[in-house]
């Protein structure tokens, strides 16, 4: 988990949608330390420079658009802060091993197909709407087999804040796919709703859950099965509405209905929730 508020303050800036890159005096600055000082503080800390950093993550972004969307090459290239597709299809080769066309081509047949239990669920997906939710969160990387772990130190340094965590709303929050980003590498923020609590200089952040239409499917089932749900949502439900919503790439949360700290090995229940947006209509 991150636990220096420094790199915390650090990631998070450099997570930013930005058209370009923020330079190294910009996160330096967010982390109260000389550019020359935050570069090698960071790369102790996360075994990357700050650069490398956030090439990783904007890759991995454009490697989802690839998978995910019709999107043109050059449009996912400048999307992900480069000036040129020739840059963008050197740079993505030196992390995937594939140019981004043949990266298309390979992701997309290797998606699974839904089975028939799958498809049943269909029908108890949920269309929701949500405004802006204040959330108090932490960052934790490693595979999706390590969440219940993750939440388990979660709650450990909300007691150790003051914090009593039987009185919160548990959110989680997956940034990244385990079909694209390594195992070490992906990025999973536990959360709890919190409108009022404010730690600064802390391991533990405030964010917003990002406000807009959701597709919403109940998991109610052990962790290890939540990809299960996921190709619910968007590989048998999304599909059936092609023309009008399509899948918003940003994060997937998880809306707890029982605290996740309570039911370490057994069966998880809460809300799986996807991003989608409305489609243009052609005039």
């Amino acid at each position: 988990m991150l636990d220096d508020w420094r790199v915390v303050e650090a990631v998070r800036f450099i997570e930013q949608p930005f058209d370009g890159q923020p330079s190294l005096e910009e996160i330096a600055a967010r982390a109260e330390l000389s550019p020359h000082h935050f570069q090698r503080y960071f790369k102790k800390a996360m075994g990357e420079s700050p650069a490398s950093y956030s090439r990783r993550i904007r890759l991995d972004r454009a490697a989802l658009h690839l998978w995910a969307t019709n999107k043109v090459v050059a449009e996912i290239a400048f999307m992900s802060g480069y000036s040129s597709h020739e840059a963008f299809v050197r740079a993505f080769h030196g992390q995937f091993g594939r140019v981004p066309s043949d990266y298309r081509h390979r992701a997309r047949r290797s998606v699974s197909v839904p089975t028939a239990g799958e498809m049943a669920r269909v029908a108890q997906i949920r269309l929701l709407e949500f405004g802006a939710i204040p959330l108090l969160a932490m960052r934790f990387y490693g595979p999706y087999a390590n969440v219940e772990a993750h939440w388990l130190h979660f709650v450990e340094a909300l007691r150790q804040c003051g914090i009593d965590p039987g009185t919160c709303q548990a959110v989680g929050i997956a940034y990244d796919s385990p079909e694209i980003v390594d195992n070490d590498f992906i990025r999973y923020d536990c959360a709890i709703v919190a409108s009022d609590i404010v730690r600064p200089r802390s391991a533990l952040f405030r964010l917003s859950l990002i406000p807009g239409a959701y597709g919403a499917l109940e998991h109610r089932a052990p962790y290890n099965t939540i990809f299960s749900t996921y190709r619910v949502i968007s590989t048998a439900w999304l599909p059936t509405l092609a023309g009008k919503l399509r899948m918003d790439l940003t994060c997937a949360y998880e809306f707890y209905r029982k605290p996740p700290w309570c039911n370490v090995g057994g069966d998880q229940h809460f809300d799986l929730m996807l991003p989608v947006a409305w489609q243009e209509m052609a005039s």
